[in-house]
């Protein structure tokens, strides 16, 4: 099984690095193919849920390719079509990320996932679709951002999955890396970086320690505690961590083009990050007991220096 996860693992890896070395359309139609038929095995299990998740992750992202190929084709028989096929093949690449109003699978299929795969989802699946769109810069999409930036933010906050909360948290970032995108401004691969390694980062903890849920009444190890605490308000943009820097940047570059587009983007990220400070008070704050008298050492704590060195470098950058 190991085996067999290795070679679509490589396969995975191999589609990303031709769909970045190519600029003909249909060869990157070949290479999100070969994606999905990828990524579908590594998410498949025997669990019912997980194979329902697989099955609808499988019928979306056919239906979204079927548009892209249709364009394309479309495309070829009549060039004057382009401006209107622009707009089909945009929209294709915008179900395939989940971007609202297309992301009410995304979700419902990131709670049916193993963390692994939910790391792959959030992350690496956003590669392809989002080189794509690159190339056209399309300004049509403004509408599509602004409705990403306000369901990331309200979709996440009554939320104590974690699961959905990390798919909610990645709709609201894409409305910031969709911007970057729409003003030609090549920092949206910085962003997608940074997002992705804090990202899994989350995902490995949760992993490790087999954490599901934001339960009031579990108690996790205090340094596991102050962790996630670090992680999940870098991702929601607290200064002075890294995550914060990311969007202050993006939003400099952003303010350049459209001011007005700032305002949904930052109101989005005050409510994002007040619903993470809520969940690190009620979920890990209220049970975190230190004793001084007692210093307990173990390997969980390593896992600490990553998230510390991130603060310290994002602190430098701050100042």
């Amino acid at each position: 099984m190991m085996f067999h996860n290795m070679i679509f693992a490589w396969f995975l890896i191999l589609s990303l690095l031709m769909a970045l070395s190519s600029s003909s359309l249909f060869f990157l139609w070949i290479c999100l193919e070969v994606n999905i038929m990828s990524f579908i095995p590594l998410m498949h299990s025997k669990n019912l849920m997980n194979m329902n998740s697989t099955m609808m992750y499988f019928l979306i992202q056919s239906t979204a390719s079927s548009i892209f190929i249709l364009s394309v084709s479309l495309y070829w028989m009549n060039p004057l079509m382009i401006q209107y096929l622009e707009i089909l093949i945009m929209i294709s690449m915008l179900i395939k990320l989940g971007v609202a109003p297309f992301h009410i699978w995304f979700p419902q299929i990131s709670e049916g996932i193993t963390f692994s795969s939910l790391g792959i989802l959030l992350t690496v699946q956003k590669v392809i679709p989002l080189y794509i769109m690159m190339s056209f810069k399309s300004k049509s999409i403004i509408l599509f951002i602004i409705l990403s930036s306000i369901t990331g933010s309200m979709g996440g906050f009554n939320q104590f999955s974690i699961r959905k909360i990390l798919a909610f948290s990645s709709i609201s970032h894409l409305a910031w890396i969709l911007s970057l995108l729409m003003i030609n401004s090549n920092f949206w691969l910085i962003y997608l970086s940074i997002y992705s390694i804090i990202t899994f980062m989350i995902i490995i903890m949760i992993k490790t320690n087999n954490i599901n849920t934001f339960n009031f009444n579990k108690k996790i190890n205090n340094e596991i505690n102050l962790m996630l605490i670090i992680l999940l308000l870098s991702l929601g943009g607290m200064p002075p961590m890294i995550g914060f820097v990311m969007k202050w940047i993006a939003l400099k570059i952003i303010s350049n083009y459209y001011i007005a587009l700032m305002i949904p983007l930052i109101l989005s990220s005050l409510i994002n990050l007040f619903f993470y400070l809520r969940l690190s008070y009620n979920s890990f704050l209220k049970h975190m007991i230190f004793n001084k008298w007692n210093p307990s050492f173990n390997y969980k704590m390593i896992s600490m220096i990553l998230p510390q060195i991130l603060m310290i470098f994002s602190m430098i950058t701050f100042i």
